[in-house]
């Protein structure tokens, strides 16, 4: 397989021992050291001249103390020590958290490490006035038992995706959208009352006080003499490192690569396994229009759309549980042409498509919110592919590394259901049964 361009360089490792600052295990120094030593290299720096649509990820242009190519990090390292625990959770979204929290209601003792501001990853819920709307992942559907079971085990109310009326189909420039009858959709779409991100904020809240740390960016998963140590780096430059006997990596496998040192180096197979595996939602441009009144559905329509002409691809109905935001959704199509635009150039393109397809009521929201999740430093890998990107649920990320004491999660990696939350809740009990086996 030729591997594919990158996006994303893996960052250098600049670590400076500060005497006096903590104690610190000899092995662990030596582990550092070796870090240090062989920097990018085992994460495979030499395997691809990196450069994609940015040739960098948005928010990590250089600055001081970053060489562009890298986050070398020149401050000196203040070392924590916080008590060790049983196992690392490397991502606090959905599959992490499933994971974390089989693992804790095991009786183990469970840290989660999250970049982020805040859990969920990409399952996003804007909330606004007391009404929400979900930027990121939306539906699950009936035939879906994982994420139906958590689901119910949280209390969370289900409702289904609104289909009644006509869908409205736009096949080409200048030429007027028509109306169109569809069957109902088997298996049915679900939503979440109070969006889909609530999900997550309730797995994360029945871990014990300060399992989860925001805000922790992870740069380095290294296995040591009977166990595993994992460090992480925060917005103000602190380090952290944290001691355990396993290590779950549910963050995309393509950042992983790019963004987490890994030493021993991993396997080749599993380093190909995990650059060749498309992130989902990476190349993904979400937009809310929020209406007063829910007019598409008095015209007897059901807020589905589908469009070949743009700037939005697909658009659906987003009204709350209750009836109380009314609301359409869309995807902008991911011609770089409209994916590229600004807000402010793609929002008047937006509003004129909608009044298009739904009228002129349609043209004049009364709020509009998008999320970019190409934007996203945590969710974009967007490359030039050489070669078709392979299949989620590559057998090279079901299988544990490090004898056993590095597993995978992510809804990439899961075998069934991968790109959904499914996918995700799959994964994250994997992880969590194969660390339980060995515990």
């Amino acid at each position: 397989m030729v591997p594919p361009v990158r996006g994303r360089r893996p960052p250098a490792f600049s670590y400076v021992l500060v005497e006096g600052t903590a104690e610190v295990s000899k092995d662990l120094a030596e582990l550092l050291e070796w870090a240090t030593r062989i920097g990018g290299r085992c994460m495979g720096a030499d395997r691809a001249e990196a450069f994609g649509r940015r040739n960098a990820v948005p928010g990590r242009a250089a600055g001081a103390g970053d060489a562009g190519s890298g986050r070398a990090r020149q401050a000196p390292l203040r070392l924590s020590a916080p008590p060790p625990v049983d196992a690392v959770v490397v991502g606090a979204g959905l599959a992490g958290l499933t994971a974390a929290d089989a693992l804790h209601r095991a009786g183990l003792a469970v840290a989660v490490l999250e970049a982020r501001a805040s859990v969920g990853g990409r399952i996003k819920t804007l909330v606004q006035d007391g009404a929400w709307f979900d930027l990121g992942a939306t539906w699950h559907w009936s035939n879906q038992p994982r994420i139906r079971e958590l689901a119910g085990a949280l209390g969370m109310e289900v409702f289904p995706q609104f289909r009644d009326g006509k869908a409205v189909v736009e096949d080409e420039p200048r030429v007027a959208p028509r109306l169109v009858d569809l069957p109902p959709p088997s298996p049915a779409e679900l939503r979440f009352a109070g969006g889909a991100q609530d999900l997550c904020r309730r797995l994360a809240a029945r871990l014990p006080q300060g399992a989860v740390s925001l805000g922790a960016e992870v740069t380095l998963v290294a296995a040591r003499d009977g166990g595993m140590t994992v460090s992480a780096t925060s917005g103000t430059g602190d380090e952290r490192h944290v001691a355990c006997s396993w290590v779950v990596v549910a963050v995309p496998p393509r950042l992983a690569s790019a963004g987490i040192a890994f030493v021993p180096p991993l396997p080749e197979a599993t380093v190909e396994a995990m650059e060749g595996t498309p992130t989902w939602m990476a190349t993904a441009v979400k937009c809310v229009a929020v209406y007063e009144r829910a007019f598409w559905r008095e015209a007897g329509c059901s807020g589905l759309a589908f469009s070949r002409v743009g700037p939005l691809v697909e658009v659906h109905d987003a009204c709350t549980a209750d009836g109380s935001a009314a609301a359409l959704w869309g995807f902008v199509s991911a011609d770089h042409a409209l994916r590229d635009l600004g807000p402010d150039e793609r929002r008047p393109l937006v509003f004129a498509q909608l009044g298009r397809l739904f009228g002129a009521e349609a043209a004049d929201p009364v709020q509009y919110f998008e999320r970019d999740w190409s934007d996203d430093p945590y969710t974009n890998d967007e490359v030039v592919w050489f070669g078709d990107p392979l299949d989620y649920g590559q057998p090279a990320l079901t299988e544990p590394a490090f004898a056993g004491r590095l597993v995978w999660a992510g809804t990439e990696t899961a075998e069934v259901g991968a790109g959904h939350m499914e996918g995700a809740v799959r994964s994250g009990q994997r992880a969590a049964a194969r660390i339980l086996a060995q515990a």
